[in-house]
């Protein structure tokens, strides 16, 4: 047992150095290939490893060189405690781990990075190598599970990139979870894989990452559906255990932005990454429930950034095009995203938003004893709101509102938006001038400013314009010269 472990800790320190290793690599296989009876794969238990050698024995490598002594054990004790067979598990999952990233790493030497791909392939050519990975993600040990997820979606992302099919023992395990929501873990590692792939092919610099990330999705167009529709279904106030329910949530919406970010800057159009816009109104639901304030404010953030395109920036590698390729159907589905967002405003959407909180403060939120603590409003809720509804209009009436229908839609989101932001603002915002709400929202955050100036601008220009084509060549007024500007942006 402790020769085993020694041996193969020298191969995980050769591998994180990225040197080449001698041997032929079905040696190594033998220190790698985790063996245990899947009878019961919610825990593993000391007798689910003690078939290393009797599952492998005959495959056992007669030497390797990577230590002194460089000879491999002829058995191990068929009882040992269960902490070394979880460190020998771990070890074997992150040799696994940093053998895929020298792989994928342009610094890691050729012949060393061909002797690694080799170790990999044969690994995943084993008929149920992908199987022990699922079953040791579901173990009660969070940092076996944990690290058996990560090593799977990595060699999940290996197998896109050298054009292997995907396991369909997986394929069928992420699509059976998916197809209802359950309070399951499993349901959130599928989540987490699913996300955690999408994101290194996002961050991949190869000009095919979009073929990649199709050959990826087209087996879970269908189940993501299904699973949104079960997900925001749920009654909150029903679940005795919410926290299983939040978890969710939140996984389900990285990964849905990361699935309308693949279709806004990869051009691609399943039915998975539209389905927020084609159902919009499950999504407003949750922000009605009574949940935490952090959730309903990461879903308010998430809304805002898709209706202004900006999901998904922070992983594009290089510099994002200012200006992008008109896409006729992705404007289609911004307009019914927009219209879900005046819809829900009209509903009371803003009377259910939680907007008072702890004050955000340089190197933490905790106050000191003995100070005092003013509590003050959410900024980036504020913010967040007012820009939902600035652009919703915008977008509205860059699709066909007659200059009646803008002005009257202009006054009553516009009135409805300064009913909720007044309370929040100090000192209160002078009637005479209430386009000061546009500096005092914003100030704190300029990248949010110059959308509300830009959207503001526009909503401007588009109404003057169609108010001169009414007036047959009359100039537009000029706020600010003769008469103050009575829209209220």
């Amino acid at each position: 047992m402790k020769a085993f472990f020694e041996v193969l800790e020298q191969l995980y320190r050769k591998v994180l150095l990225g040197a080449a290793l001698e041997n032929d690599s079905h040696d190594y296989i033998f220190y790698l290939n985790p063996a245990f009876s899947d009878q019961d794969c919610s825990t593993t238990t000391s007798s689910d490893c003690s078939n290393i050698l009797d599952v492998q024995g005959k495959h056992q490598p007669s030497s390797v060189n990577l230590a002194t002594p460089s000879v491999a054990p002829v058995c191990l004790q068929r009882h040992f405690q269960m902490s070394s067979t979880r460190e020998i598990m771990l070890l074997q999952l992150t040799v696994i781990k940093v053998m895929i990233t020298r792989i994928l790493s342009v610094e890691t030497e050729l012949h060393a990075k061909e002797k690694y791909r080799d170790i990999i392939k044969i690994l995943l050519k084993s008929s149920d190598f992908d199987s022990k990975l699922t079953c040791m993600f579901q173990n009660s040990d969070k940092l076996l599970s944990h690290m058996a997820a990560k090593c799977l979606a990595l060699l999940l992302y290996f197998q896109l990139k050298e054009k292997i099919t995907l396991s369909n023992s997986w394929i069928s395990f992420c699509q059976k979870n998916l197809s209802e929501y359950s309070e399951s873990d499993k349901v959130v590692y599928c989540l987490w894989m699913l996300t955690f792939v999408i994101k290194e092919i996002f961050k991949d610099t190869c000009s095919q990452k979009a073929e990649i990330l199709k050959q990826f999705l087209a087996p879970f167009d269908t189940v993501f559906e299904v699973f949104y529709n079960s997900l925001f279904s749920q009654h909150f106030e029903n679940h005795q255990d919410t926290s299983k329910l939040i978890n969710s949530l939140i996984c389900f919406l990285e990964l849905l932005e990361l699935l309308i970010a693949s279709r806004i800057h990869l051009k691609l159009h399943f039915t998975c990454q539209r389905i927020l816009f084609l159902k919009p109104s499950c999504v407003f639901d949750v922000i009605t429930w009574p949940i935490q304030a952090f959730v309903k404010r990461k879903f308010i953030i998430f809304i805002k950034k898709c209706l202004l395109c900006k999901v998904g920036e922070d992983l594009c590698r290089g510099s994002v095009p200012t200006f992008m390729a008109p896409d006729h159907p992705l404007d289609v589905d911004l307009l019914a995203l927009a219209d879900a967002v005046l819809q829900a405003v009209d509903l009371g959407l803003l009377r259910t938003l939680s907007v008072y909180g702890k004050p955000s403060c340089f190197g933490g939120d905790e106050v000191q004893p003995g100070c005092e603590c003013v509590p003050g409003p959410d900024h980036v809720i504020l913010r967040a709101a007012s820009l939902l509804i600035i652009r919703s209009l915008e977008i509205k009436f860059q699709n066909g509102a007659s200059a009646n229908e803008m002005k009257v839609d202009l006054q009553r989101f516009m009135s409805e938006l300064l009913t909720f932001l007044k309370p929040h603002l100090q000192p209160s915002l002078q009637s005479h001038n209430l386009c000061e709400w546009l500096s005092r929202v914003f100030i704190e955050q300029d990248d949010d400013m110059l959308e509300a100036a830009k959207i503001a601008m526009g909503i401007y220009l588009k109404l003057t314009s169609s108010e001169l084509i009414l007036r047959q060549g009359r100039p537009p007024a000029v706020p600010g010269l003769q008469q103050p500007y009575s829209y209220n942006l």
